[in-house]
């Protein structure tokens, strides 16, 4: 079958999608790039600096600035966080293609055994509404798993494919699917947080999770980083009282010998954040 829709008629792919229809031609000029450059945190200061009464954004970016050494912004466009995931978990396997073979297999797997599988738990999507999506995924790992002889160079490469709307809209969709294929296959984890919405963890995927543009909520999160096995730690900036708050998945050490990946998190929106390196 190809991906179903939603009660609204509103789904991933709609019956008869052709593969351009998963992302513009063109990205609208005005809203910048899918995913910048790295910068320090100057920008982010000055928006608070500009405003009155935002003493404690600017103390708490000063913490910021203390454990971290530089920002990546993305498109605020509902897939920040997704898009933020992906580039980083593709970006930490550069030079290290062990590690992009091994994240490889995984999405390899997702692919045929739970997306496109036909068994308990498996999504059951045909290849060919499917393969597009991987293939994009594929073609920005697929040269990380050789020995990086640049690593600059590589990683303009990475970020030239996740500034592409196609390809980076591709790659999104495939991590969407991802977080609905762990989450039908755990169902269990999920069902009783969507009771009070009265929805089946199948027809919250649908709704919200595979399309395009739809914001995550405190289940995708958990559900893709578990899916990737990605621990996290999530950052907030915002106008609580106090020093930085943050949200760790999973709250214990995670896998071993896996870093954590970071983000920062403003309300609605995620942006990728590079930790300072431990002290000698």
């Amino acid at each position: 079958r190809t991906p179903a829709t939603t009660a609204e008629g509103e789904g991933m792919l709609n019956e008869g999608a052709n593969p351009g229809d998963y992302g513009e031609a063109e990205a609208p000029v005005e809203d910048g790039p899918l995913v910048c450059e790295r910068s320090n945190f100057d920008a982010l200061e000055s928006f608070y600096v500009a405003g009155e009464g935002n003493e404690v954004f600017l103390e708490k970016i000063a913490e910021i600035k203390r454990r971290f050494v530089a920002t990546r912004c993305v498109r605020g466009d509902g897939n920040c966080f997704y898009r933020s995931l992906m580039f980083c978990l593709f970006e930490r396997c550069i030079g290290k293609p062990q590690e992009a073979k091994k994240l490889a297999a995984k999405l390899e797997n997702f692919y045929s055994e739970g997306i496109c599988g036909k068994g308990e738990g498996c999504l059951g999507y045909e290849t060919v509404a499917i393969e597009m999506f991987y293939c994009e995924c594929k073609a920005a790992l697929e040269p990380l798993e050789k020995q990086v002889m640049d690593v600059e160079k590589e990683r303009e490469r990475l970020l030239e494919a996740f500034c592409d709307y196609a390809k980076s809209n591709g790659i999104v969709v495939f991590a969407r699917l991802i977080c609905s294929c762990y989450m039908q296959q755990n169902e269990m984890l999920y069902a009783a947080f969507l009771e009070f919405e009265g929805l089946t963890v199948r027809e919250f995927a649908l709704r919200e999770v595979e399309p395009l543009g739809k914001e995550v909520e405190q289940l995708q999160i958990v559900a893709t980083t578990q899916a990737l096995d990605a621990p996290l730690r999530v950052v907030y900036l915002d106008r609580s009282p106090g020093g930085l708050n943050e949200h760790l998945l999973p709250e214990d050490e995670g896998p071993p010998g896996v870093a954590r990946l970071a983000m920062l998190y403003r309300p609605g929106h995620y942006d990728i954040l590079y930790p300072a390196p431990p002290a000698p």
